[in-house]
């Protein structure tokens, strides 16, 4: 094991740490990759030496993060941010222990039960038939785009990276193969930033969605060159913050509260768990790696529900 005047400081393993990453991970996740880097770790961590880094200590910066962001005057930040920040960090960790450069530690922590459910907001059965009937109405690309989105529950990365060519007309399938998204670059000096499209985060996301004939032959007009990105019939894309820009100016239109274009996705999965279709075809449809996913978000048994499946127990044991 290293000896003291072998100490690295952590800043200069995790800086060094993400430039081995680059051949091995997508460039948009070596992007996330250095914000978390340059936004936290440094930040919280950069001055402590690699070799004085223990478990204890990690499991209270994760408390730390969770009660206060970078100020004083921050609320602190979701566990999900802090889960992203300590991924990071573990694999940093993990690569510096193989390769020697520091005593094993443990890297299994607790977080502390979260209480608070998360919060989904879905259209009421006004605000989609406003919303559709104003796309109809007004039918161009980005209002596609809307109906596109409610009525197949895509995200809205996928549905920037859509292009004409992506949907099959023929057997009525929109393909979902890619996602568009900004990236932002970080180092020591600068930030800079781009559009990227790459393929989905999980293998489960690549997915056919079928189309109903009806909806297949509205939308199909619009189709001017294969290679034409659907949100704009040109050979550029609509960034996920541009087109969220438009999709609040349309609201502002039609009077209606400002709505979170996930809304759209979420208002998709309910509409089809209400319907009574199966969670797993549900699951496949959204994209979601893990059917769980699914069932936690959107299927919540009523009292009523509840009843019933009692009483149908009951009577078929009787």
């Amino acid at each position: 094991m290293n000896n003291e005047n072998q100490k690295i400081f952590y800043r200069d393993w995790v800086v060094g740490w993400l430039k081995y990453k680059k051949d091995y991970v997508k460039e948009s996740t070596h992007a996330n990759y250095a914000n978390v880097i340059y936004n936290h770790l440094i930040p919280d961590l950069g001055d402590i030496y690699l070799q004085d880094i223990s478990h204890n200590e990690l499991q209270k910066y994760i408390l730390d993060k969770l009660k206060s962001g970078r100020v004083a005057t921050d609320k602190g930040l979701s566990e999900k941010t802090v889960k992203d920040i300590m991924m990071v960090l573990k694999s940093s960790l993990k690569y510096a222990m193989n390769e020697g450069k520091m005593s094993q530690i443990n890297l299994d922590f607790i977080y502390p039960k979260n209480h608070r459910k998360q919060k989904i907001y879905v259209l009421t059965k006004r605000e989609q038939r406003k919303i559709t009937e104003y796309a109809l109405n007004n039918l161009n690309p980005r209002n596609a785009g809307i109906l596109i989105s409610l009525y197949s529950g895509i995200r809205i990365g996928e549905l920037c990276a859509l292009k004409w060519s992506d949907i099959d007309f023929k057997n009525n399938i929109i393909h979902i193969n890619k996602t568009l998204q900004r990236i932002y670059l970080k180092n020591v000096n600068e930030v800079t930033s781009r559009i990227v499209v790459s393929p989905p985060k999980t293998i489960h996301s690549n997915r056919d969605i079928p189309m109903s004939r009806d909806f297949a032959a509205i939308i199909k007009p619009l189709k001017v060159n294969p290679k034409f990105y659907v949100l704009s019939s040109t050979l550029e894309g609509v960034e996920p913050r541009a087109y969220r820009k438009y999709f609040n100016t349309t609201l502002k239109k039609l009077k209606m509260k400002p709505i979170n274009f996930h809304s759209l996705r979420h208002t998709f999965a309910t509409n089809c768990i209400s319907l009574g279709v199966d969670y797993k075809t549900v699951s496949e449809l959204l994209g979601h790696s893990d059917i769980s996913i699914t069932l936690n978000l959107y299927v919540h048994p009523n009292l009523s529900q509840k009843k019933k499946c009692m009483n149908m127990i009951w009577k078929n044991h009787s």
